[in-house]
């Protein structure tokens, strides 16, 4: 039962972008692109309150990434608190299992940049769906230089998931998936490839859980993410995963704007 007293949340719409973000267009161009996506608007229901949501998804064009940082200023919060955490050992020991994904599509799509990581020695590769989809082949690239090709793509039904196979060997990757659901209040580290810097760490307080309109369970994170992050993982105070970032979203609480990043539970990878 909804607390009486409960803040009223709600989830402002600004854009939505249901594909990659095309760096083709002049600057002036993508916005208007943006603005023109305000009016498409999806709503969510959440078990404790009704939140009207749209998510924005955080693949993006990667034809030369290496000017993105200064074609989007980076938060200075957000660079300052990679720093902080870069110390870290659960940060540090995590990192190589971070991988930067680039995606070749055929018949005119567009080609995308977005973060995965690895599961296993032999590689595989957990992203999201969108990052990947309709891609004939996918470029990987570990923290060491490593750089693998793959048309082994698999897409895992009802999620915003997907998994790229690799044949490769001695791999470095994460700890196996926990079974368990990140805590709401709890603590995690998301590791990603926001805006052209790779392996950025940033962390924050899971907030609260609610289904999509298509019944994906989802959960919130007070972090700040950005476009490139589709795909990072989202690790519990152990290093273990509990989530996959996809998408990010601002909340209103009491009039107060509040970003969000939106992450899918890492259970969802017992579906495959």
């Amino acid at each position: 039962m909804r607390d009486e007293n409960q803040p009223q949340n709600e989830w402002e719409i600004e854009n939505t972008i249901e594909e990659e973000w095309e760096f083709e267009n002049t600057i002036d161009e993508e916005w208007e692109l943006l603005e023109e996506e305000e009016e498409r608007v999806s709503r969510l229901n959440q078990p404790v309150f009704k939140i009207a949501a749209v998510i924005i998804l955080l693949a993006f064009v990667a034809f030369s990434y290496a000017w993105l940082p200064f074609l989007w200023p980076p938060h200075l919060d957000f660079l300052k608190q990679n720093k902080a955490l870069s110390e870290e050992e659960l940060v540090r020991q995590s990192k190589p299992a971070v991988v930067n994904i680039q995606t070749t599509k055929t018949g005119g799509g567009v080609n995308s940049q977005g973060t995965g990581f690895n599961l296993a020695p032999q590689g595989m590769i957990v992203t999201n769906r969108h990052v990947v989809e309709g891609a004939s082949a996918v470029e990987v690239t570990f923290s060491d230089g490593n750089r693998l090709f793959s048309q082994d793509i698999e897409l895992i039904e009802g999620y915003d998931l997907a998994v790229v196979n690799l044949n490769g060997k001695g791999l470095p990757f994460l700890p196996v998936v926990t079974d368990q659901m990140a805590e709401i209040g709890q603590t995690v580290t998301i590791i990603g490839n926001p805006r052209g810097f790779q392996r950025v760490s940033s962390r924050g307080e899971v907030k609260e859980y609610y289904k999509t309109e298509t019944d994906m369970l989802v959960f919130t994170i007070a972090a700040i993410i950005a476009p490139g992050s589709s795909g990072s993982p989202v690790l519990d105070e152990k290093g273990h995963l509990v989530g996959i970032i996809y998408a990010t979203g601002t909340l209103t609480i009491d009039g107060q704007e509040q970003t969000r990043a939106l992450a899918i539970p890492s259970t969802a990878l017992n579906h495959e």
